[in-house]
């Protein structure tokens, strides 16, 4: 399928704060602005969401408000115990004063300190520092962005007037640092990545969306990563999916999926074949913060190990095996 590539800046939202362009960018091209936003205030959510993965633990963290409230939140989970470490300060009804920021680019600090809870992350060229200190937890987490890293940055329309999503996705970010939970230290493995996962956004009260998201050396050391999603918004123009090889994007068609249980196989396949991939699920990693069925989120953050062959721009075919890496089905209303 023809995909709309954009290559120069151009604004997120136009004046009626519908996106302006929808497609897909390789660097950073749409320009977001809160101000232009013309959804109810209440609908506004922007977040920066950092995942960090070895071959046995998952850490995440994020800097979010999304109106009803703002929040810094801070995990581990490992992967062969189930065993789970949580951290967190919110407030309500914050309507932006917990804002992460317009923008991802360029050097700057974030920090959410409430009740003995300190969470900062700061950025200084092309290396992010997160620390956390809190009674619960501790963490000193340093990420190093390779040059060149292109990443996925993606403006979504939906059908309903005045929404919209803005999200860039960033892989291969190699991590290195240490977590104190539960009484001892746990240092991360040297096979560490992290993804960047920055939204900002209106959405309707109801969608369920699929995730996937991988990054990993390869034998002779190249870095590989992969972006996949489908099911939220109008995605006539472009798809989500991305693979990602040595800093380059490599831009992908439709993928569908099959499988029965959380716990049994995924298989992937793109429209074109270039990405044909088995997930054999090893954690599924579930919440659900819903609330009398209402509101909140649940979501199977399954991770497993991937094994496949996929295949570049340039017809250049990988085989990859033992991947470590996960999909989610969301089903989110708020």
């Amino acid at each position: 399928m023809k995909q709309n590539e954009i290559t120069r800046p151009v604004p997120c939202l136009n004046a009626d704060g519908a996106v302006a362009e929808p497609g897909w960018s390789r660097s950073a091209m749409y320009v977001y602005d809160r101000a232009a936003v013309r959804a109810h205030p209440a609908r506004v959510k922007e977040w920066d969401f950092y995942q960090i993965s070895d071959s046995r633990y998952t850490i995440q963290a994020t800097f979010a408000d999304i109106s009803l409230g703002g929040a810094g939140s801070f995990a581990i989970f490992d992967r062969e115990t189930g065993e789970k470490y949580e951290a967190a300060a919110v407030r309500l009804l914050t309507f932006g004063s917990m804002s992460p920021g317009n923008t991802d680019e360029g050097d700057r600090t974030l920090r959410v300190t409430r009740g003995g809870f300190d969470m900062r992350l700061d950025v200084r060229g092309d290396v992010r520092t997160l620390t956390l200190d809190s009674p619960k937890l501790s963490a000193r987490i340093v990420m190093q962005v390779p040059q060149p890293n292109e990443f996925l940055m993606m403006a979504v329309p939906f059908r309903q007037k005045n929404r919209f999503y803005l999200n860039k996705k960033m892989n291969c970010i190699p991590a290195a640092g240490y977590v104190r939970a539960g009484g001892r230290l746990i240092p991360l493995g040297g096979d560490a990545f992290c993804v960047l996962d920055w939204g900002r956004g209106a959405w309707p009260y109801h969608e369920t969306w699929y995730w996937g998201n991988g990054s990993a050396y390869l034998a002779d050391g190249t870095r590989f990563g992969f972006e996949l999603g489908w099911g939220f918004g109008e995605m006539n123009d472009f798809t989500e999916n991305t693979l990602f090889y040595d800093g380059i994007a490599h831009k992908l068609g439709r993928v569908s999926l099959k499988k029965d249980g959380w716990t049994d196989p995924w298989v992937f396949s793109e429209e074109d074949g270039r990405f044909e991939m088995t997930m054999t699920p090893t954690y599924d990693n579930y919440t659900s913060s819903r609330v009398l069925g209402l509101v909140g989120n649940r979501c199977h953050q399954v991770f497993g190990l991937w094994s496949g062959v996929v295949t570049l721009d340039d017809g250049k075919r990988l085989e990859i095996r033992d991947m470590t890496a996960f999909c989610e089905c969301s089903d989110n209303r708020w």
